[in-house]
């Protein structure tokens, strides 16, 4: 698979308003590594993908800013276990498993503690799960039922990042 992105530069396309940017590590990761695990996981999807590499690279590496090589992998590997999946998923899909993952990660790791910015995500990527959008008042309804849920698990939900900080 070959794409218009070098790795000794960063990669601009110009949009009104903005330029969308991927990093020279992040361009190397996506041409090198995600493209073409996906290209295998998802046949179908190999020719869109190879004839709009760069393209396809933009898109993912802006949508992804952020998130590092691991997370992403790990969820493009996650959504490649279902087999009822024909096409290659979309950068917000792989995005909201990794904020569903990292949101359910700090709530372990804090134990009976999470932040209301931690449920807002949890609500967000349910959300797009179920519907493949993300309208401002199905999230609002969702939120609701995440904190209702974790009020009842004994969970306590805070403004700050950490319990500790509220102490």
């Amino acid at each position: 698979m070959t794409t218009a992105l070098r790795s000794s530069e960063t990669t601009a396309l110009s949009a009104p308003g903005e330029a969308l940017q991927v990093s020279a590590r992040m361009s190397v990761f996506l041409a090198e590594e995600l493209l073409p695990l996906m290209a295998g996981l998802w046949p179908a999807s190999a020719n869109q993908m190879d004839s709009n590499a760069r393209g396809v690279a933009l898109a993912w590496g802006s949508m992804l800013r952020g998130f590092n090589a691991q997370q992403i992998r790990e969820a493009v590997l996650q959504l490649g276990e279902d087999a009822d999946r024909q096409f290659a998923p979309r950068p917000a899909e792989v995005r909201a498993v990794i904020v569903k993952a990292a949101a359910a990660a700090s709530a372990s790791q804090s134990g009976t503690c999470i932040s209301i910015r931690a449920c807002e995500l949890i609500a967000e990527a349910r959300v797009f799960q179920r519907e493949r959008a993300v309208p401002a008042d199905a999230v609002v309804r969702e939120l609701e039922q995440v904190l209702a849920e974790k009020h009842q698990n004994g969970v306590v939900v805070t403004k700050y990042k950490a319990c500790s900080e509220t102490a």
